[in-house]
């Protein structure tokens, strides 16, 4: 048998001039966050609530 060792090649590093790329994300992320945890806390403490059904799955009137 043969062993041949490949040698490891590291990834290339790109110096980034600003991080105002990764900044947006963030920002975007945290608003999508916020939308989310508004609408699960509306639905679990709104008036409404979680309408209840005799069937699983079923439409409530």
């Amino acid at each position: 048998m043969c062993f041949v060792k490949t040698p490891k090649v590291a990834a290339t590093k790109i110096a980034a001039t600003d991080n105002a790329e990764a900044s947006q994300q963030a920002d975007i992320e945290a608003r999508l966050r916020r939308r989310r945890a508004g609408a699960a806390a509306n639905i679990l403490t709104g008036a409404t609530g979680i309408p209840s059904t005799a069937q699983m799955g079923g439409a409530a009137q």
